[in-house]
């Protein structure tokens, strides 16, 4: 009985020890920065949103008219009150928009003019969820 006892416990030890890992996965808060001296916005849309505040703010939308003709605009505002907005008619940068989810990071860019110069978009697990 006592080497039964010490054989079970054995393999016990040696099926737990060979089980997988559970982790519980990445989690990252990506705050809302607005830098107006190099012209660029980018936060993620659901960290923006669980902030306490009823202040800041960073989405971008993207819209067409019966003629075809297509146009973004983004707009970012920080806990400051500093308001930030560029637009633009390029289909790379639109398709780049419309990439993005409500919960995507997103970052742009633009020039002294107000016009978008990049869009990036970035999707993934580790990107906090908007609270309700």
């Amino acid at each position: 009985m006592k080497r039964f006892t010490k054989s079970f416990g054995m393999s016990v030890a040696l099926v737990l020890l060979a089980a997988p890992v559970v982790y519980a996965g990445s989690k990252t808060t990506f705050n809302l920065i607005i830098n107006t001296t190099s012209r660029y916005a980018e936060g993620s849309m659901g960290s923006t949103r669980n902030t306490a505040d009823a202040v800041q703010r960073i989405y971008c939308r993207s819209d067409a008219d019966a003629t075809g003709a297509e146009t973004m605009r983004c707009f970012a505002t920080n806990l400051a009150g500093v308001t930030v907005t560029c637009n633009s008619s390029s289909p790379v940068l639109i398709r780049s928009l419309q990439a993005a989810g409500d919960e995507s990071y997103v970052s742009f860019s633009w020039d002294a003019s107000g016009i978008c110069q990049s869009f990036d978009v970035l999707k993934g697990s580790h990107l906090a969820p908007k609270d309700p």
